[in-house]
């Protein structure tokens, strides 16, 4: 198991990016090149959430911020995980939007979670299955904590982009009941680099320890 904490969505990324590769599993399924479970804390979701080494430009990160709760301008989402994700929480009965009335009515309420998976329907591997699992919301003293739990994750390619998704919803929802954002909690299943993305993960492995020398 990997833990991390991070002071904001970018170091978080470079810290699970770093324990990943010098502690995860090589493994020999699913085309994986390391493996391992993680948690992941980060205490300002807020802060820089955007790092020069992740294959994504920023405004594409931006397009998907704003997306995952307007669904505005889907064309420009390439990543169709979102475009899934934003079906279940908002267009499928709208699950955000009770959270936000429960959590209205019932503050401390310990049960203002959305689970995504869909018993069933979601084993068949023709149909494209969501990896995040659930969304638990919980009001701590006037603040948002979110955990999230996903089954698994890229963490070359995905990660510090489901930060962003969930970062997103985190403070949509806090600014709706006038509460101030908490910790972000991430738990992976099974956080891999895969095979196919071997070299560039090392090298983006060398680029991250070449600023940790500095």
């Amino acid at each position: 198991m990997i833990c991390i904490f991070g002071e904001n969505p970018e170091k978080a990324w470079k810290k699970a990016f770093l324990e990943l590769y010098r502690n995860g599993k090589e493994v020999k399924f699913n085309g994986f090149y390391k493996n391992e479970s993680a948690a992941i804390e980060i205490a300002d979701i807020t802060g820089s959430y955007y790092c020069t080494y992740f294959p994504l430009e920023k405004s594409a990160l931006d397009d998907i911020r704003t997306y995952i709760i307007s669904g505005a301008n889907e064309h420009k989402i390439e990543h169709e995980w979102t475009i899934l994700y934003r079906q279940r929480l908002f267009a499928e009965g709208n699950h955000i939007e009770q959270i936000i009335n429960t959590l209205k009515e019932w503050p401390d309420c310990p049960r203002a979670q959305i689970c995504l998976w869909k018993n069933g329907t979601d084993l068949r591997r023709s149909e494209k299955a969501p990896c995040l699992q659930l969304l638990w919301f919980k009001n701590i003293g006037g603040n948002l904590d979110l955990h999230v739990h996903m089954r698994t994750t890229d963490c070359y390619g995905k990660l510090l982009l489901n930060f962003n998704e969930f970062i997103a919803i985190q403070i949509y929802v806090a600014n709706r009941l006038s509460l101030g954002l908490g910790l972000y909690r991430h738990f992976i299943d099974s956080l891999h680099f895969h095979e196919y993305d071997a070299e560039k993960v090392d090298e983006t492995m060398n680029k991250l320890l070449s600023e940790t020398r500095k």
